[in-house]
């Protein structure tokens, strides 16, 4: 507990000495209870950035501004999504982490239903397309929907629109010929 006070002592003589126009040469110190590799370029701190959960003051740099690695864009971006304005990084972590959770329950119950695919394929073809729908909301809360969708190829439409299809025929239309049709342009969709 003194070893926290002290570092908090540090930082806010280094944050009054860069107010004052003093620059500080000195690299800052990993976060407490992390290394120096998770605190630079790779590792856990390129991910979730700092672990500070107090605000920086106005006029100083932000660590949190531009994390390492925020160039790339994945996960987290330095610039918020315009379809996800309100959310934090942790609150898309664990949005994403439910998707996920939800996916793999659905391709869990759709693989039940593999053995009995000539009885139950409309239920089988809903649970997959369900899983897949999961998926994607996962990977549209980590990289954000608007970079998602900035730029989309053929293929990820073709299978988009037999994801729809497929979920369409399944609840609105209840044909099971057209579910599994829909199920297998899917499926030659997402191989392709």
């Amino acid at each position: 507990m003194a070893d926290l006070g002290r570092q908090l002592q540090e930082y806010l003589a280094q944050s009054k000495a860069a107010a004052a126009g003093g620059s500080s040469t000195a690299p800052p110190p990993p976060p407490a209870g992390g290394s120096q590799e998770e605190a630079g370029s790779g590792g856990l701190g390129a991910w979730l950035g700092p672990l500070n959960p107090f605000p920086p003051a106005r006029g100083a740099p932000s660590a949190a501004a531009a994390p390492a690695g925020a160039g790339s864009g994945w996960p987290w971006a330095a610039e918020a999504d315009p379809c996800l304005p309100g959310l934090s990084r942790w609150q898309r972590l664990a949005g994403s982490g439910l998707c996920l959770l939800l996916a793999a329950l659905c391709f869990g119950l759709a693989a039940l239903y593999a053995p009995l695919l000539l009885l139950r394929a409309r239920k089988f073809a809903l649970l997959w397309s369900l899983g897949s729908l999961c998926a994607l909301g996962a990977a549209a809360l980590l990289r954000g929907p608007a970079r998602l969708l900035r730029e989309p190829s053929r293929g990820f439409l073709l299978y988009l629109g037999a994801l729809g299809g497929t979920l369409y025929a399944a609840l609105g239309l209840r044909s099971t010929f057209l579910t599994a049709l829909g199920a297998a342009v899917q499926l030659g969709a997402a191989a392709a």
